[in-house]
């Protein structure tokens, strides 16, 4: 009885500290966080594997990093790849454009492009200002998946499909994230068309804010993985 009681406090505390001590022992070294967050995905869907709602909820986030280590090892600096990115990204704009968070994403992208174009009519050595861009296009994506699972679970899962606690973290997680690149975007522009070159808020606090996002991301997981397997431990 006082094990059903303190237990799942005591480890979503335990593991809770675990995590920040790991984000930041990891901070800085993208290669390691990268492999932590992905054995953290699979570890959660082998736990999960008769969950299809988590599983399905899994494989978009771990999709989401998939497209992101492909974006950053083929994409280059050209102008045919900056001007597929924000295609794309005028594309998704319209194809998403009842998520609250394209209020933010569509000033930011214009401006973006406008501030492109300014900076190669005057010859400027622009900022590579596209992948923030991805990554506000990539986190969109995600947002636009999470919503639409239930409706792909049903579709091939019959009266299985279910809204889970992860779906909603993980949607607020991602639509804070298109926040915070907007608002670097946003800065980037400024900084560059206007030379506030001390303007440096969001690029120094940058990688502290989407890093906790990210740590939180790998708690909220794990913790849904132990809530799945607790109950079976405590009967057995």
């Amino acid at each position: 009885m006082l094990a059903r009681v303190y237990l799942p406090p005591f480890i979503t505390a335990l593991f809770g500290g675990l995590f920040v001590a790991l984000g930041i022992l990891t901070f800085g070294n993208a290669y390691i966080f990268d492999r932590l967050f992905i054995g953290v995905l699979i570890f959660t869907a082998l736990i999960c594997f008769k969950n299809i709602n988590i599983v399905s909820l899994l494989t978009i986030i771990l999709l989401q990093r998939i497209i992101e280590e492909l974006a950053w090892a083929g994409l280059n600096d050209s102008y045919v790849a900056k001007e597929l990115v924000y295609l794309l990204g005028l594309v998704m704009i319209y194809t998403f454009r009842y998520d609250p968070m394209v209020k933010f994403a569509t000033p930011t992208l214009l401006l973006t492009i406008a501030a492109e174009i300014y900076w190669y009519v005057s010859d400027y050595p622009a900022p590579e200002v596209y992948w923030p861009v991805l990554l506000l296009l990539s986190n969109l994506f995600t947002r636009y998946m999470i919503f639409s699972r239930l409706e792909f679970v049903e579709r091939y899962f019959p009266k299985k499909s279910q809204s889970t606690n992860l779906d909603w973290i993980i949607y607020k997680l991602t639509g804070t994230t298109v926040i915070i690149q907007s608002l670097l975007l946003l800065e980037y522009i400024i900084r560059h068309v206007f030379e506030l070159h001390q303007l440096l808020v969001m690029y120094h606090s940058y990688p502290y804010l989407v890093h906790g996002i990210a740590i939180f991301a790998i708690w909220a997981t794990f913790n849904e993985s132990y809530k799945q397997i607790l109950p079976r431990l405590l009967k057995a």
